[in-house]
């Protein structure tokens, strides 16, 4: 199954807070189990905003693998996620018009 997690910074999380986490969570090695439980993990940044907003598209069988994405940077971050599948607009349509009609 796809995911797409979105990571937003709190509003009093600064630099060197989101600077420790990620140092925290390589030593910990919890990049190295999240890596081996996901089949795809992408990860994307909003370029001139702030606080800093990600996004992760993941892909994984055991969805209690974004938990341990969720509760470690869960302090200095505001997160959700949400099942994804990939369908192309054409395909939108045609789900319109089967659920709505026309």
């Amino acid at each position: 199954m796809w995911y797409i997690s979105i990571f937003n910074a709190k509003e009093n999380t600064n630099q060197a807070q989101i600077t420790h986490e990620r140092e925290e969570w390589i030593q910990k090695g919890k990049d190295r189990i999240f890596h081996q439980k996901c089949k795809t993990i992408n990860r994307y940044e909003v370029l001139g905003i702030s606080p800093l907003k990600i996004f992760f598209i993941i892909e994984a069988d055991d969805p209690t693998v974004l938990n341990l994405l969720a509760h470690h940077f869960g302090d200095a971050w505001n997160s959700t996620t949400y099942p994804i599948v990939q369908r192309e607009i054409y395909e939108a349509l045609e789900e319109d018009r089967t659920i709505i009609g026309g």
